[in-house]
């Protein structure tokens, strides 16, 4: 038989039987190794309560100095409700001093949800990555798709740019085709500007995985003189801004981005990108919201889409319809996506070197 566990309060409650059986107190508190002072509170509490009944009270204060107002208390937990349940202290508290002047210390916010239930325990933090952005807003756009049941009759798009993490475009498209993007980017570029350059992944109509030469989709965004610009195979990460806006969809949107048609997606997406653009806090941006540190491009669209100009005196050659050029007597395959195009080829550091729209785009050993 394993020997029985003895606790404190059992060593108490014999204390109080010795001397409850006759023994003396002072006899009692040198068996059990404590003062008299010790041995007369127990007792005390023993014949007030039951011997049953005795515990440990607690030690917490009945006041708390500089405690934080009711009122201050419930305007925290009334500014979560008002928005989404899965904002943290950091974004609250940025929320309360911008909309109602109510200053309140992130850990004292913290420790207020915590007390009423509202943190969830998080996994922890993943090493700390390497990572890159753009001093200013237009220098590079990120471009993905956000991924939905694929029984959904349309794709959301989403465009954000690097430095300030501004939404510029999250809508329902119908389908992934370069010709239904570069309609809404034309749009886009209308209304915010032209970048430098726009990243995204080799999937879908972005680009043609191992091929060195532009789709006819990157072939416009060259006629405007962006330049195009993609992520490693298999590295989401690189596209790591839009992979983060998307996982912000997938917890404050949900489900209700599925929606039976295009039309209904359309204010649901509508929905969220102004108030991610202009109530959310950023922590990236110090609680700022993207839309107050986002300024449009100053290079304007064109009224229509240009076309591309040989400089005089350049050695170029017309994409015949199977993706190709001629040169020498000799065939090189530049890739269908400029049929119909001129190239330009000027000799470079590896040697002769296919350029359009001014961009260098592959060697002629490589086609």
């Amino acid at each position: 038989m394993p020997f029985a566990e003895v606790t404190r309060m059992d060593e108490r409650r014999r204390l109080v039987l010795r001397v409850e059986q006759g023994s003396s107190l002072s006899a009692a508190c040198r068996e059990f190794g404590v003062t008299r002072m010790t041995g007369r509170k127990w007792l005390r509490r023993a014949r007030k309560l039951g011997l049953e009944n005795i515990a440990e009270l607690s030690r917490a204060p009945r006041r708390v100095a500089n405690r934080t107002p009711w009122e201050v208390e419930q305007a925290l937990l009334a500014c979560r409700r008002r928005y989404t349940e899965d904002w943290g202290a950091k974004k609250l508290v940025s929320l309360l001093r911008q909309d109602d002047g109510i200053d309140i210390p992130l850990r004292t916010a913290d420790r207020i949800l915590k007390r009423h239930g509202c943190v969830q325990e998080r996994k922890p933090a993943a090493p700390e990555l390497v990572r890159f952005e753009r001093a200013e807003s237009n220098l590079l756009l990120q471009m993905d798709f956000k991924g939905i049941p694929k029984s959904t009759p349309y794709c959301p798009l989403t465009v954000l740019d690097d430095a300030t993490r501004f939404c510029l475009r999250f809508a329902p498209v119908q389908d992934k085709t370069g010709a239904t993007v570069f309609s809404v980017l034309w749009d886009m570029f209308g209304e915010h500007g032209l970048p430098l350059q726009m990243l995204c992944d080799n999937g879908d109509c972005w680009g043609a995985p191992g091929s060195k030469c532009p789709t006819a989709f990157e072939v416009k965004l060259m006629l405007l003189g962006i330049k195009p610009i993609h992520g490693r195979p298999r590295h989401p990460q690189t596209q790591g801004k839009v992979e983060r806006f998307h996982g912000t969809v997938k917890l404050e949107v949900g489900l209700r981005l599925v929606q039976p048609t295009i039309e209904l997606a359309r204010p649901v997406c509508q929905g969220f990108t102004d108030r991610y653009n202009w109530v959310r806090p950023h922590e990236a941006l110090g609680g700022a919201t993207p839309g107050s540190r986002y300024t449009p491009s100053p290079r304007k669209r064109p009224e229509r889409l240009p076309e591309h100009e040989i400089p005089e005196g350049a050695l170029s050659r017309k994409v015949d319809d199977n993706g190709c050029i001629s040169l020498k007597a000799t065939e090189f395959k530049v890739g269908k996506g400029l049929v119909g195009q001129r190239v330009v080829i000027r000799d470079d550091d590896l040697g002769p070197r296919i350029y359009f729209a001014g961009f260098p785009i592959a060697y002629l050993f490589e086609c």
